[in-house]
């Protein structure tokens, strides 16, 4: 059975000082830091960690996933999830160049949530959690990265403010340049342009910023009329692309916008229900309960319970 490393345990690995809030705190705390590269680890085993990580870095080095391994030998930025499991081990002996963001899934906002789900679903349709840059985006990033660390062990009043302001346009600058090297981007007349233009749609309705806001796009036919296609042909085009019909995608989609809502939001189930386009709220209990097991109502008062 796997491992899992603590943030805790990440400090103490790396011989960095432990952070007050850790060594307090019994539970999982609200955690975030950001540290410069230097004297950093040259290698971390196979575990999984408990915590997000974003590492900016400019050397050579091999990151190991259960999917993948990549050979980073250009500039390149790695996001790592709670429950993600991955070794790290760099081959250059200067490996200091860059920063690494550590922050536990309690620190996230709302709005932090909505745009960190929207980059998981990005990385997932990549399969990867890396991203290469190019010297002028490195620059770029290496910048955000350092006004994020300047906010941070500043005692400016809004502090707090100015550090989730820098990670929102770090992760949104994350997930553009990852939509450009999506491969569901593909030109209009490829057979496949359809699937790009299917998920631009689908995803253009999500994080609903309101109850009386529903999105408007629910079944297969309501995207084939959209794009112009023949629903069928819009069915074999997501089968041939991702091994999932229509529906599959349209399902799982709201299913994970509905566990966001269930969640992180106050909206009751009946505004949840009426903001996925559900007329009834005893439709969407039935298929909430279908996809996942249990009702909206069984799943939000476990979360409570865990909080």
């Amino acid at each position: 059975m796997e491992r899992t490393e603590t943030l805790r345990d990440y400090y103490e690995f790396a011989g960095r000082k432990i952070p007050e809030d850790l060594l307090k705190h019994n539970g999982v705390p609200r955690h975030f830091n950001i540290l410069k590269r230097k004297n950093c680890t040259v290698g971390l085993p196979f575990a999984r960690r408990d915590y997000w990580k974003i590492t900016l870095l400019n050397n050579k080095a091999q990151l190991k996933t259960k999917q993948e391994t990549v050979i980073i030998d250009k500039p390149c930025i790695i996001v790592s999830q709670p429950k993600m499991a991955y070794s790290w081990k760099s081959f250059d002996e200067d490996h200091t160049s860059g920063f690494i963001c550590l922050f536990t899934d309690e620190y996230l906002t709302y709005d932090l949530k909505l745009i960190f789900n929207r980059l998981l679903q990005v990385l997932k349709a990549n399969r990867t959690s890396s991203l290469f840059l190019d010297q002028d985006t490195y620059d770029l990033m290496f910048f955000y990265f350092q006004q994020l660390f300047d906010a941070y062990h500043s005692d400016f009043e809004y502090r707090e403010e100015m550090v989730q302001k820098w990670l929102q346009l770090i992760v949104y600058q994350i997930i553009w340049k990852q939509s450009t090297n999506s491969p569901f981007l593909v030109k209009q007349g490829s057979p496949n342009w359809v699937v790009n233009a299917f998920v631009n749609a689908l995803e253009s309705q999500f994080p609903i910023d309101s109850p009386h806001n529903p999105i408007s796009l629910r079944s297969p036919s309501d995207f084939a009329q959209l794009l112009n296609v023949h629903v069928n042909h819009l069915n074999h085009c997501l089968k041939v692309q991702t091994g999932k019909s229509t529906t599959q995608l349209i399902n799982e989609r709201i299913v994970a916008e509905a566990i966001s809502l269930l969640k992180y939001s106050d909206w009751n189930i009946s505004e949840i229900a009426e903001s996925l386009g559900f007329e009834y709220v005893q439709h969407f209990t039935l298929f909430f309960k279908k996809n996942t097991g249990v009702t909206p109502k069984q799943y939000r008062a476990t979360q409570a319970r865990d909080i």
